[in-house]
């Protein structure tokens, strides 16, 4: 009697400025396949538009590859590096099109910014600013990830996928219970360190290739900061990063990291002692300040990003939403009402910068 194999659908997705990354993550799957499939009876269907996706004049091409690719799909893997890509007509990107198709069917969706040196030579301020919006508002809804190097991408992802074969695995072998009564065993087993631990009615037993990971987590200082503070923290460094000209990203956040540590004279962000907290705030707005004065005239598509993720960086803080204080804004500056920051002329989105820096003060 031959074994049950079971199949997972992987399907990568990425602006064309990512092919390298796109080739990598179909070697991991490979590799996976090769030293894992037979003996869990799994294998991993890797799938990319350019090669898996066929002709189908009845709909729009991103509404194909949506239906061939998407909609089946086990995993989504979405890959950024210096491009957003081109409008499909419902979204700003056919990537971002499939990354919202698939945290709307609840796919496991997984999603990677390369910050490798230097950018390609065809890059656009356009399409960086879009792409910079997408990835703080992805950062802020989910776990992503970033890498500097393909080497790095390579590794985290192959950890990344076993884990989440892992996951998706324990998900798809849970079982309704049947109506057969099964004999079930009450013990409790403890012991030191290096032992296991049983407890209550045991009718089955999972046996996994590795042990579990237990975490630990210090607890913080007394005084310093919290992590809605550090969070906050990081929000601003990163306000400061995307401001920042003439240097790569990355480059960016080093340097940007470095000036914070050394002012406030602290080796990690969760150190700084919560009554600096404040100080941290003035000097971000102080720093940028300085930053944006220039921008406005000598790069406008910069100036903007920088002003729409100060606006942003500010409403996380007050804990509005768009919902609510886009109307409010719209009506106290007597402007017409928006929906996106990035519908504002240039006078307006200095209004709204203005106004929201006031109000959170």
């Amino acid at each position: 009697m031959s074994a049950k194999i079971d199949l997972l659908h992987l399907t990568l997705c990425g602006p064309g400025d990512v092919e390298a990354e796109i080739k990598i993550a179909q070697e991991v799957v490979t590799e996976w396949n090769t030293h894992h499939g037979d003996a869990l009876g799994l294998f991993v269907q890797h799938r990319y538009w350019k090669t898996d996706a066929y002709p189908d004049a009845s709909e729009r091409g991103q509404g194909v590859i949506n239906r061939q690719l998407i909609d089946d799909t086990n995993i989504l893997v979405g890959l950024f590096w210096s491009r957003f890509g081109s409008p499909t007509g419902l979204a700003s990107s056919g990537t971002e099109e499939e990354i919202r198709r698939g945290i709307s069917l609840k796919k496991h969706v997984a999603i990677y910014f390369s910050d490798q040196d230097p950018l390609p030579p065809d890059t656009t301020t356009s399409q960086l600013a879009q792409l910079n919006l997408f990835r703080e508002e992805m950062r802020n809804s989910g776990l992503t990830w970033s890498f500097r190097t393909r080497a790095e991408f390579r590794s985290l992802f192959a950890g990344h996928l076993a884990k989440t074969i892992h996951e998706l695995r324990g998900k798809s072998s849970t079982k309704a219970p049947t109506k057969r009564a099964r004999k079930t065993i009450s013990q409790t087993i403890s012991g030191g360190v290096g032992h296991v631990q049983i407890g209550g009615d045991v009718a089955t037993l999972n046996h996994y290739a590795s042990p579990p990971i237990q975490k630990f987590v210090l607890p913080r200082r007394d005084g310093s900061i919290s992590p809605k503070q550090e969070k906050q923290i990081h929000d601003w460094i990163e306000a400061l990063a995307e401001a920042t000209t003439k240097k790569s990203r990355s480059a960016a956040f080093q340097e940007w990291w470095s000036r914070f540590k050394k002012k406030f004279d602290v080796a990690k962000c969760e150190a700084l002692p919560e009554e600096d907290f404040e100080a941290v705030g003035n000097w971000y707005r102080q720093q940028m300040a300085i930053l944006t004065r220039g921008l406005k005239h000598k790069a406008p598509d910069q100036w903007r990003t920088a002003r729409i993720t100060g606006i942003k960086a500010a409403m996380r803080e007050m804990g509005r939403t768009n919902e609510d204080y886009y109307p409010e804004l719209a009506a106290r500056l007597r402007i017409k009402p928006f929906k996106s920051l990035k519908d504002l002329t240039r006078a307006n989105l200095e209004r709204v910068y203005s106004r929201v820096q006031a109000d959170k003060k």
